[in-house]
């Protein structure tokens, strides 16, 4: 038997493309990455989009590289020690924009697809999505960012910098605010950032309860 319990941890691994605003043809395409590889794909955003936002702003949209990865402590039944199960979801889309004052506009929104959510178990797999989740009925987890903290806009041009990223997160119809620490190392065009959900947030957060599974992890 597998009990799982009550807190998880996220990690955003976003690949974006963005540009500055104020600048009428698309500059050379800055990427956002998460954690631990960079984005190795970018789509293009046209200068329309860059234009259609105030001075100073910055718009990024989502690409298919991007990852959202949610470690559950799970505790086996005959084993002292608990485990950290590992769960990846890709399917990110959507698009931000980050204002001059480092908010951002309300039609910002990053979701991943939690029906690809995948970890060393396919019966581990199943029983999250299906009852813990919910994923016929809430296929997606999705993020409305709102602020950043101790950023230093506009974003320099390379370096390693950190930040606090507040904004909306809605898992399984349930919406609660919460708070990313964000690493983000940038060279010229290219941006990689680690944002890890802090601190780890509990099922009855998003109005579930703590698995409990009678399925061997094999």
């Amino acid at each position: 038997m597998t009990r799982f319990a009550g807190t998880f941890i996220a990690a955003l691994l976003l690949a974006a493309c963005g540009g500055a605003a104020a600048v009428a043809t698309p500059s050379p395409t800055p990427t956002v990455a998460a954690t631990q590889a960079a984005a190795t794909t970018a789509p293009t955003a046209t200068a329309a989009a860059m234009n259609a936002v105030s001075a100073g702003a910055s718009i990024w949209t989502i690409g298919s590289a991007s990852k959202a990865v949610v470690s559950v402590r799970e505790q086996l039944v005959g084993v002292s020690l608990p485990n950290d199960a590992v769960l990846t979801a890709t399917g990110g889309a959507g698009a931000f924009t980050l204002k001059a004052d480092g908010t951002f506009s309300s039609d910002s929104k990053i979701s991943f697809d939690l029906t690809t959510l995948s970890s060393d178990s396919r019966d581990r797999d199943n029983f999250i999505k299906n009852d813990t989740l919910q994923t016929r009925q809430f296929p997606k987890a999705e993020l409305v960012p709102t602020q950043t903290s101790d950023l230093a806009l506009p974003l320099p041009s390379s370096g390693t910098f950190t930040f606090k990223l507040t904004g909306n997160l809605t898992i399984r119809g349930k919406t609660k605010e919460v708070t990313f620490d964000v690493v983000a190392k940038r060279n010229g065009a290219d941006l990689v950032a680690t944002a890890t959900l802090a601190p780890t947030v509990k099922f009855g957060d998003f109005g579930m309860t703590p698995p409990t599974s009678s399925f061997r992890v094999i």
